[in-house]
């Protein structure tokens, strides 16, 4: 399987290299870095100060937006703007199974977002288990009831931290089950 991974908006390199050379080990599957795409202004929601990631994804998933895209191959965006989604004040990410793509934030996964020092090592554990955890809901796994596994659901930035990057023994089966190949 090939993923494209787009980064929108500012985006550390160090955060898209480490999802770039993680993610294959994890899921199995070969990450092309694309061209840098910017936010759509009209997913923005000033009231908020935030972009609605439902919008998001389906402006930059439409093929205006981004005539680059072969739906058939599904894309990661990553962006460092903070998302919302529906009725929830925050979300780390957002799949779309309709567009064949996926969204993380890497906002609120910032150490300092939460009045920490800067921590780059933080913040790329945190952008790979949620970029896993994304990639996870494409290829058809739910939210798991293990909090360690990377698929468990995550409200707030220490259930990520306390989960690991890869997929428990019940989501590996579950995958094999469905003749999905996760590697380890």
């Amino acid at each position: 399987m090939l993923i494209r991974l787009i980064p929108v908006g500012e985006v550390p390199a160090q955060v898209i290299e480490a999802i770039l050379s993680i993610v294959p080990e994890v899921v199995g599957a070969k990450v092309r870095l694309m061209p840098v795409m910017q936010l759509p202004a009209v997913a923005f929601n000033n009231f908020r100060k935030q972009y609605d990631a439902e919008k998001v994804l389906s402006v930059l998933g439409s093929n205006s937006a981004a005539k680059f895209i072969d739906h058939s191959i599904p894309s990661l965006f990553v962006t460092d703007a903070d998302l919302y989604y529906a009725g929830l004040s925050f979300v780390f990410g957002l799949e779309d199974p309709a567009a064949s793509a996926a969204i993380i934030s890497i906002a609120r996964l910032k150490p300092e977002f939460y009045d920490r020092h800067p921590n780059m090592t933080v913040l790329i554990d945190r952008a790979v288990k949620e970029a896993i955890h994304e990639i996870g809901h494409y290829l058809g796994f739910e939210h798991c009831q293990h909090s360690w596994c990377v698929m468990s659901f995550s409200p707030s930035v220490s259930d990520v931290d306390n989960k690991k990057r890869e997929f428990c023994k019940d989501c590996r089966i579950k995958a094999a089950m469905r003749g999905v190949h996760i590697p380890g």
